[in-house]
């Protein structure tokens, strides 16, 4: 069972420079009563400034689960993204981006990440909830050093619904079947 007191909260990192999304996921954990550490970083340069500095202070734990939109200010998700894997220290640490289709091709295609770690960014309320309930049992399973997914051994869970991004159709994906389809932003 996972240590909830206060000093012992799971540490959610939420890059994100858009303030109502980031009152949204707020809010969603809220209501479902997660106890969680919050933390939002509005641009991409003061994100890196921060992975940089848990990288170099061995004593700070990194966080147990970071969400990455990929368009900021000056450093975009996919650049911190490159940054977080490929440091040591973030390597059990599940990662989470929001990405456009070139940065998703681009970054599946350097083999630096799974296709675990995109999903699409939620635009209601249901969505806030399941990205909520995604983001906690990750930072959960970070916490309580568990596997995240019994189907591979990378430290994201597996993504459900309409927040699993859809394969393409070069990836051997049927998105033209699938009904809940539609671009990630």
């Amino acid at each position: 069972m996972t240590n909830t007191t206060d000093a012992h909260l799971p540490t959610i990192v939420y890059v994100e420079d858009n303030a109502g999304d980031a009152i949204l996921l707020e809010e969603a954990l809220r209501e479902r009563g997660h106890a969680v550490q919050l933390m939002v970083i509005e641009t991409g340069d003061k994100a890196l400034h921060y992975f940089t500095i848990k990288e170099s202070e061995g004593h700070l734990p990194p966080p147990h689960c970071i969400l990455l939109d990929d368009r900021l200010p000056s450093v975009t998700g996919a650049q911190l993204l490159r940054f977080i894997r490929g440091s040591r220290v973030y390597d059990d640490t599940p990662v989470y981006i929001f990405a456009a289709e070139k940065e998703y091709q681009d970054l599946l295609g350097a083999n630096m990440v799974s296709k675990e770690s995109f999903i699409s960014k939620s635009s209601c309320w249901d969505e806030f909830i399941q990205l909520a309930d995604l983001l906690m049992r990750s930072a959960e399973a970070k916490q309580d050093d568990l596997p995240a997914s019994s189907l591979d051994s990378k430290p994201e869970v597996h993504a459900q619904g309409a927040l699993r991004r859809q394969e393409t159709a070069e990836q051997g994906g049927r998105s033209s079947d699938r009904t809940n389809s539609r671009p990630v932003s």
